[in-house]
């Protein structure tokens, strides 16, 4: 019998590769979602340095209103951003959400391709063993057929 061969082995190639590719966007999006999260974790220590100078500005006598409304729209300018970068996060999240939906769904096709191989494959042995079964069963009523013819000979 020969070697088991998986008649749609180029399609199981074909998902696994997809999966791959899915896989790799997923942990892209996870890398993106990751920079957009440490962006705003700079921004807010950004704002919370900016806000301690300004407080420092009011003990200083040779501050003027300059670095004062300097530092307020500094403050202000990054707040904004802050927002904005609440924004990307949750444009990152939801392409994060997006790609896991993709990677699934390749991994779920490629699953279902997956069992079927197993199921061929099982298919495939039990059709060996029965083979092999029959084999050893003829080479035994032949071994039992030479013996008997044997024994007839020597009986003459």
């Amino acid at each position: 019998m020969p070697n088991f061969k998986f008649k749609l082995e180029s399609v199981l190639n074909q998902r696994k590769k997809r999966e791959e590719t899915a896989l790799i966007a997923f942990g892209s999006a996870q890398r993106a979602l990751q920079a957009a999260k440490d962006h705003k974790i700079s921004l807010q220590n950004s704002l919370e340095q900016a806000l301690f100078r300004r407080e420092g500005l009011g003990t200083q006598e040779t501050a003027g209103i300059h670095s004062f409304q300097l530092e307020t729209d500094f403050i202000q300018g990054t707040k904004h951003r802050i927002l904005q970068s609440d924004q990307g996060i949750a444009r990152a999240q939801k392409g994060v959400e997006k790609a896991m939906r993709v990677y699934l769904a390749a991994r779920r096709h490629t699953r279902s391709i997956e069992l079927l191989r197993e199921k061929a494959l099982e298919d495939y042995k039990r059709e060996r063993a029965k083979l092999e079964q029959k084999r050893l069963d003829d080479l035994l009523v032949m071994r039992a057929r030479m013996s008997t013819i044997s024994e007839g000979e020597k009986s003459q």
